[in-house]
């Protein structure tokens, strides 16, 4: 997998951000040692020092994720979002959870929320949008959800270390859980996945290659959940492995950690790996 270089060109992008932290910093660690510039702090997988820019009590940083990521490789990437329209997804790597559901937060006191993807498929009308089914487990209140992926942006590496041309996927998303059921409302927010291109065969696939190694993260959701009932909007991000703009919830070096004060919210199993010896494929239950 090609090695992630971050640019931090940003200047564009957060200046408002900039400006705004100028007059208030929402650190509550005083214990930084890294300048208020210093690109740790617009990394959103830097969760440690994110604060000194942004506001941990925002629920919605959808945006701000695009903009970022998009922004981090641009100088090392190109565009081929039109040059690739002829060629297929694999939709199963790309989307379906597999043997193992995907780990996220909801809520600002990162409640540990649960999805599993169970079936994807290309629309036939425009080859840019995909119909995902999945379900939504909180402390085993499970919900099914339909909805849509919208490809906004495709980039291409400008270098790879595998044979395989390499790059991202940037999209928006938009799943609405049954209203029929308990608890339920709309996810919406942005999406990113690794891919690999194969152009003998016109096909692009998830790039999970690294998915040992340290802070790996991969197919990203970030935004919110809006609950039918009440309106009430909650910070929403979950997907493979680390998770951007959580701030103090991730105290892991180099694999996701559980920080103690959010153990309790549904995540006690997962920080002593107990689950993992007895795996409950909730998913399946209903």
């Amino acid at each position: 997998m090609m090695k992630m270089k971050k640019n931090f060109k940003l200047l564009i992008y957060l200046l408002p951000i900039i400006v705004f932290s100028q007059t208030k910093n929402y650190c509550e660690n005083q214990n930084c040692s890294l300048g208020k510039e210093d690109s740790a702090h617009f990394d959103p997988y830097f969760n440690g020092h994110l604060c000194e820019n942004f506001n941990p009590n925002q629920k919605d940083f959808s945006k701000e994720y695009l903009d970022i990521q998009i922004a981090n490789y641009e100088e090392d990437s190109f565009d081929v979002t039109d040059s690739v329209k002829g060629f297929n997804f694999d939709v199963k790597s790309l989307f379906l959870s597999g043997e193992q559901a995907e780990n996220g937060v909801i809520g600002l006191d990162y409640k540990r929320i649960q999805f599993y993807i169970y079936k994807a498929k290309q629309d036939t009308e425009n080859p840019r949008v995909f119909k995902i089914y999945g379900k939504s487990n909180v402390k085993g209140n499970i919900c099914d959800f339909k909805g849509e992926i919208r490809i906004q942006k495709i980039i291409e590496f400008k270098e790879s270390d595998l044979d395989l041309k390499q790059g991202n996927i940037f999209a928006t998303y938009e799943f609405f859980e049954d209203k029929t059921q308990n608890h339920v409302g709309v996810f919406k927010g942005s999406f990113e996945s690794q891919i690999t291109f194969d152009f003998s065969k016109k096909l692009i696939a998830l790039d999970d290659s690294f998915d040992s190694a340290d802070s790996y993260f991969n197919r990203t959701y970030v935004g919110t959940w809006q609950s039918y009932k009440t309106g009430k909007i909650k910070k929403c991000i979950w997907g493979d492995y680390r998770l951007p703009f959580t701030f103090d919830f991730d105290c892991g070096d180099g694999e996701m950690l559980v920080c103690p004060k959010y153990v309790k919210n549904g995540w006690e199993t997962f920080n002593d790996g107990s689950e993992y010896l007895n795996e409950n494929k909730w998913w399946k239950n209903k």
